[in-house]
C-alpha cells in the first residue's frame, strides 16, 4: 500500500533524541503511533475521539482493513476531518499540510521525518519554519 512508504521512512530515517544526550532506544513502532492509528471497521470515531484526555499532535485515523484501503481522517483538537483523499499517501500529505493551517508543531517523535519530507518533498526551507527545530 502506499501508507507503507510512509511507514517505512521511520526506519530509513532516526527518530527525535528528544533534547537529550544520549536518548533510549526508540523503535520504529514508537514514533509510528504518532502518526498513524489503525481501528477495525465498524470502530465508533467519536467514542474513539472522546477517549483522547491528553493534548496530541494531529494523527491519520485509518479506519478499515489496511490491505484493502480504508477511510482515513486526520485529527485534531478532538476533531475528525475526513480527508479529501481516498489514497492514504494523499491523506499523509493533507495531514502534512493542515499542520500549517493549523499551526501545530511536529510531535517530539517525528521531526526528522516531517523535516524530510517538508524540505526533500514540498521544497520549504527549514530555516524559515521554527516548528522544525
Amino acid at each position: 500500500s502506499d501508507l507503507s512508504s510512509i511507514l517505512l521512512l521511520f526506519h530509513l530515517i532516526p527518530p527525535s533524541a528528544h533534547g537529550r544526550k544520549r536518548p533510549g532506544k526508540v523503535s520504529a513502532s514508537q514514533p509510528e503511533r504518532h502518526l498513524v492509528v489503525f481501528k477495525k471497521s465498524g470502530t465508533n470515531i467519536e467514542e474513539h475521539l472522546q477517549g483522547i484526555t491528553a493534548s496530541i499532535q494531529p494523527y491519520l485515523l485509518a479506519v478499515g482493513v489496511q490491505k484493502n484501503g480504508s477511510s482515513v481522517l486526520h485529527h485534531s483538537d478532538q476533531n475528525a476531518i475526513p480527508c479529501k483523499s481516498a489514497a492514504s499517501l494523499g491523506a499523509f500529505d493533507e495531514l502534512f499540510k493542515a499542520r500549517f493551517v493549523f499551526g501545530t508543531s511536529y510531535s517530539t517523535m517525528l521531526p526528522n521525518m516531517y523535516t524530510f519530507m517538508q524540505t526533500t518533498v514540498h521544497n520549504v526551507d527549514a530555516e524559515r519554519d521554527s516548528s522544525c527545530s
